[in-house]
């Protein structure tokens, strides 16, 4: 959806970018929402987390939503 700017679900072009995706935390509290990757998973502590927020992409007709890493590259491990 992101790079053709057309809803794979039913093809309209009505499409709303970079909506900000939120979650909620303790005390309902609002965080933009993210993914994250560890440089070292197996570590007990410190595993090295590498994380980026998520915007959505969503088709104003018949609601399908798409979610993509703001800073992908955020994600890998160097």
């Amino acid at each position: 959806m992101k790079s053709t700017h057309k809803c794979p679900k039913c093809g309209t072009n009505n499409i709303i970018e970079d909506a900000m995706a939120i979650d909620r935390g303790d005390h309902h509290s609002e965080e933009e929402l993210s993914v994250a990757t560890f440089r070292t998973p197996e570590a007990f502590v410190f595993k090295g987390k590498l994380s980026t927020t998520v915007s959505a992409w969503v088709c104003a007709e018949c609601g399908y939503v798409e979610f993509y890493a703001d800073s992908p590259k955020a994600l890998q491990s160097t």
